[in-house]
């Protein structure tokens, strides 16, 4: 009877710890959007569950869904503070609609390169803090914000000065983009990443404003003739991975801070490839019989585009406050 009892008390201890063990491992679901192949999803998610892996013994488990499988790019903003998702990639303009603030990343006043965001977008930095506040209380965190290089513009004609683009229908992928492309003439019409290749190819738009990882990785050039690279002069594109504030703030504050460190580390090892990557990008979009114009900077062409959205200019400065702009433009360092 004695060791009956023994036995059960035993079975019962085991099941209980066994329990324990599984109530204390943290499941997350990461969802991402656009190309696979971009380096965005393809050098940050690996990374980011391996770190996570290693910092924390195994006790985490990343579920992860590709290619808006579970969460297209448009819905970041309602999902993530929902709670539909974890964790998403996210593109920061996308929440202009909730925070008025990240739209000033569209505009000129953005003017960093990759290099200066790669040691400015980090925990701990103006940049990073002061958007992270904002998304907080929106019900989402920030544990990634980078740089994914200025954006280019595929088109079937060529782009030689700002007149090109007059009344030409051009795919935007924001709200800012959009005032952007319409402050230069154009007429901007905003489509989700994966609605962008059908609509080149049945010219639905005749050119497509966006990433230069997601232009060569959904072979955009496929269906256009030429790419058009205006360096910075027409803004950047800053992206980020969010995570629902609840569940973040629902693990132990060790475990925030594996997250967190992970998360960083995947960071900076997916944006300098991204520095890295660049040139041969191009040469992906050259080879597959693109024409490529790039704008170099100060030269006459890159100072007629800036001519043309002094404008934009004056009006981003009207619209954000003195905070902001002093945070963006680094003066609050």
């Amino acid at each position: 009877m004695l060791n009956n009892w023994i036995t059960a008390a035993a079975t019962a201890a085991a099941i209980a710890a066994c329990g324990s063990a599984v109530s204390a491992s943290e499941r997350l679901s990461l969802s991402t959007w656009g190309s696979p192949k971009h380096y965005q999803v393809e050098q940050f998610v690996p990374k980011f569950e391996e770190l996570l892996d290693e910092k924390s013994g195994g006790e985490f488990r990343l579920k992860t869904f590709e290619a808006g499988e579970m969460l297209k790019q448009q819905f970041v903003a309602t999902a993530i503070p929902q709670g539909t998702m974890d964790i998403s990639l996210t593109t920061l303009d996308n929440w202009s609609g909730r925070i008025s603030d990240v739209g000033i990343l569209t505009t000129p006043l953005w003017d960093h390169s990759m290099e200066w965001t790669l040691e400015n977008l980090k925990p701990g930095m103006p940049v990073f803090e002061y958007f992270n506040d904002q998304l907080k209380e929106e019900g989402a965190v920030l544990l990634a914000m980078f740089d994914i290089g200025a954006p280019v513009v595929s088109t079937n004609f060529a782009i030689d000065g700002p007149e090109a683009l007059e009344g030409r229908s051009i795919r935007a992928y924001s709200k800012g983009s959009a005032e952007l492309l319409q402050s230069l003439g154009a007429v901007p019409t905003i489509l989700g990443v994966g609605e962008i290749y059908s609509a080149l190819q049945r010219g639905t738009v005749e050119g497509a404003m966006g990433g230069l990882g997601g232009a060569v990785g959904l072979k955009h050039y496929e269906v256009t003739s030429n790419m058009f690279v205006p360096n910075g002069v027409m803004g950047t594109l800053i992206h980020a991975y969010v995570m629902n504030r609840d569940k973040f703030e629902s693990m132990s504050p060790e475990n925030q801070e594996i997250v967190m460190e992970a998360a960083t580390e995947a960071r900076d090892h997916m944006q300098q490839y991204a520095i890295d990557a660049l040139a041969d990008l191009l040469d992906e979009v050259r080879e597959n019989g693109n024409e490529v114009t790039v704008v170099e900077p100060d030269s006459e062409m890159w100072n007629a585009f800036a001519a043309q959205l002094e404008s934009l200019t004056d009006k981003a400065k009207e619209t954000y406050s003195p905070e902001v702009q002093a945070v963006v433009s680094g003066a609050a360092n």
